[in-house]
């Protein structure tokens, strides 16, 4: 069981690489999930945890540290079911050591290709016939925005948001490369090991914004659909090719449909739905989810909220409401006839406001059960 984390990837950009389009081709891809949290560190735990992150303890960006020892993540379950476990990571507080063998970071500017061939052959070898769970963190578009966006432009830069197009240019530069980074990847892992036995996942994080929003130069401020919405595919030999599902979905449900695909049974209870069987068996009419969650708090910004999440949004295949917490707006947006998110309908007589509204307050307020 293989992670590939494209780091910052945008699934509206998936469609402008070939190498993508052919590594896309080989799996089944999902491309409406919904990232619970639109920053790296909240959005990896929430996806090994398979628990938000007031459950699991990684709600904020002051909150690295904080994930709760009454919880399992994906790599301790794996290693107590006889997997050797690594992996290579931006920073080595990304995720915690907890189940991992082999627990690694790179700095910025590595060369990420040969680090990640070593540590796979690496993880092989010493397995020694052990299955194998690896986590590969591919960060080139985090350490270049860093670099070359944060670092020139302040949060209220009007010129960097008068720019969109020239700055999604870049990006898309940018995204190619990453794509051509799966691609020697892929290989890569084709020739080790059992390929029959082997699952890879690329998978996003998060979107990055390319300012479409004022106050946001990259992303972790808003739930906006360019940032929280990202993307899966699943590639392996006993899994469906030339599938694509744009079914609602969230970051939630990787951990349990994960472990549907490893044979492995827990004995606690995981709020996501695994769609496993959608992946070896094909979608169904049934398949997806009526209402995703996230949530954020910008480190910078119009309403920075580092502590604590003052972000939250509600998502439908339809409707997407969000709760600006700190200055106490509301805005509903028609996903379906206004997908870039532009138009306001908030208090314009939508039917389905109401139930909206209702669920996002009663899932910002509830009591964690973990």
């Amino acid at each position: 069981m293989i992670f590939v984390l494209l780091d910052g990837c945008r699934w509206d950009r998936t469609n402008i690489s070939n190498d993508f389009k052919q590594l896309q081709s080989e799996g089944t891809f999902f491309n409406n999930v919904t990232a619970a949290i639109p920053y790296t560190a909240g959005a990896v735990n929430v996806i090994f945890s398979g628990l938000y992150g007031k459950d699991n303890g990684i709600d904020a960006y002051s909150k690295l540290l904080s994930l709760k020892e009454s919880i399992k993540v994906l790599p301790e379950i794996l290693q107590e079911n006889g997997y050797f476990t690594s992996c290579d990571l931006i920073h080595n507080k990304i995720v915690s050591k907890r189940g991992y063998d082999i627990h690694q970071a790179h700095k910025s500017g590595a060369d990420f290709f040969s680090i990640h061939s070593e540590l796979l052959k690496k993880s092989f070898e010493m397995a020694n016939g052990k299955p194998v769970f690896t986590f590969l963190h591919y960060s080139l578009i985090h350490d270049v925005i860093v670099n070359e966006v944060l670092t020139k432009y302040e949060y209220d830069d009007k010129s960097y948001y008068e720019q969109k197009e020239q700055n999604l240019a870049k990006y898309d530069k940018l995204f190619l490369e990453v794509c051509s980074y799966a691609k020697k990847i892929k290989k890569v892992i084709d020739n080790m090991g059992n390929s029959r036995d082997t699952i890879i996942i690329f998978l996003s994080d998060h979107g990055t914004a390319s300012g479409e929003r004022f106050g946001e130069r990259n992303y972790g401020s808003y739930t906006y659909e360019e940032t929280i919405r990202t993307f899966y595919l699943f590639i392996g030999q006993k899994i469906l090719k030339k599938q694509t599902s744009d079914k609602l979905l969230s970051t939630i449900d990787i951990l349990p449909t994960v472990l549907d695909l490893c044979g492995i049974n827990v004995n606690f209870e995981l709020p996501g739905k695994s769609f496993a069987n959608v992946i070896k068996e094909g979608i169904t009419k049934n398949h997806g989810t009526k209402y995703t969650f996230s949530e954020t708090g910008a480190l910078h910004g119009l309403y920075p909220s580092p502590e604590k999440p003052n972000v939250f949004c509600i998502k439908t295949s339809k409707y997407k409401l969000i709760y600006f917490e700190t200055p106490n707006e509301w805005s509903l947006f028609d996903l379906e006839n206004d997908p870039l998110e532009q138009k306001n309908i908030f208090g314009t007589g939508i039917s389905l406001e109401k139930e909206l509204h209702e669920k996002l307050l009663n899932w910002i307020n509830r009591e964690s059960k973990y």
